[in-house]
């Protein structure tokens, strides 16, 4: 299967009602739909367990060509991919337990959660949702945001924090949509990325399970490579429109002008390097497992070139930019959440200077406490 042709195609299908998704800010449940007909959310399952087989790399070009069609939807499908992933990796190296995340996929379930607590924010490395140790299992009250895909979520994952005489610790629970006490709470009315449905969820119970380095990888590189293909969307974009404008009195295009050249060359030396940057991690990780501090470095670089880069095709095309009628202003709005996903910038830049200058990673002090 050609999972980045489809992309493409449904990229362009997905293009005709992104505007009137960005300003009504509705969920675009049609879109997911489409991605659930299509087979595009089983793109990573195992082939022998319905799925399309799908590696990082692939799934990584396939987000990036959606993410110039709709970023929204790009973005909330990019919530299940990145753990359907990751379970794929775990049963390919023997862990059974995957398994039944994986047939649940294949069997067209949605899949995704949240990490972020309302009231601690984006700081993942914690939790202020208490997981209260029961028989059986854990009693959890609490709630989270940021939770995209949770207008048609099968399956619920997010984090808690073990509290009582077992001590604290981060757990990782799943839910089905219909458990008892689970509910969602429509509360997205945001600048960018308005039709992610990324509402808050409220919930009492939970299944634990430990992340690994394998769901921030493939978290950090798929949500990287959605944030550059909005970039590269909108690069085409401003190239375009350049070459094919003349102003009055002018006998070149506007792309001739030195202005232009410079801002091209700009763009495409903020964005090829983040682009080789994501494609040496994903070739990396077939013979290695990578630090933390590589992956946030990833995903650093990546978001903040895709900001920078369309800072600079909106300075190329002028006022014509900001119209609602052209789809620049609406990429330029959407990436400026990807400096918010964790890590967000402030604790990339933690992890990656403490790991540079030989510093633990939980030493004190830390940004956030």
């Amino acid at each position: 299967m050609d999972w980045v042709g489809l992309a493409g195609e449904l990229a362009e299908e997905f293009a005709a009602s992104a505007a009137e998704v960005d300003r009504t800010g509705r969920f675009p449940t049609e879109n997911i739909e489409r991605l659930k007909e299509t087979g595009y959310l089983t793109m990573p399952v195992p082939v022998e367990l319905g799925g399309g087989g799908a590696d990082l790399e692939t799934v990584c070009r396939a987000q990036s060509a959606l993410a110039g069609g709709c970023a929204s939807t790009a973005l909330a499908a990019n919530m299940h991919l990145f753990g359907i992933g990751t379970a794929a990796e775990a049963f390919a190296d023997g862990e059974a337990e995957a398994r039944i995340l994986l047939e649940l996929a294949a069997n067209r379930l949605v899949i995704g959660g949240s990490f972020t607590d309302a009231a601690t924010g984006l700081n993942v490395r914690v939790s202020a949702t208490p997981a209260r140790k029961v028989e059986g299992g854990y009693v959890v009250s609490g709630r989270k945001s940021f939770c995209s895909l949770a207008p048609v979520l099968d399956i619920f994952y997010g984090t808690a924090s073990v509290v009582g005489a077992e001590g604290a610790g981060l757990l990782l629970f799943a839910l089905p949509r219909d458990a008892q006490g689970l509910s969602f709470v429509d509360t997205w009315d945001t600048v960018s990325m308005r039709g992610t449905g990324s509402w808050d969820v409220v919930f009492d119970d939970v299944f634990v399970h430990r992340p690994n380095e394998r769901m921030f990888s493939w978290f950090a590189c798929t949500l990287t490579a959605v944030y550059l293909g909005i970039a590269r969307a909108a690069a085409e974009f401003a190239y375009r429109f350049v070459s094919e404008r003349t102003l009055t009195g002018m006998t070149q295009p506007l792309a001739r002008q030195p202005g232009m050249v410079f801002s091209a060359a700009e763009i495409e030396t903020a964005l090829q390097p983040a682009e080789a940057l994501l494609d040496q991690a994903i070739r990396r990780r077939r013979t290695e497992v990578l630090a933390a501090a590589d992956i946030a470095t990833v995903k650093y670089v990546g978001v903040n070139a895709a900001v920078a880069a369309v800072d600079r095709c909106l300075r190329m095309t002028g006022g014509l930019g900001i119209y609602r009628r052209l789809p620049l202003e609406r990429w330029w709005r959407d990436v400026r959440a990807g400096p918010i996903h964790p890590p967000n910038n402030d604790g990339a830049l933690e992890a990656i200077g403490k790991a540079t200058l030989g510093i633990p990673p939980d030493a004190d002090p830390r940004w956030g406490d």
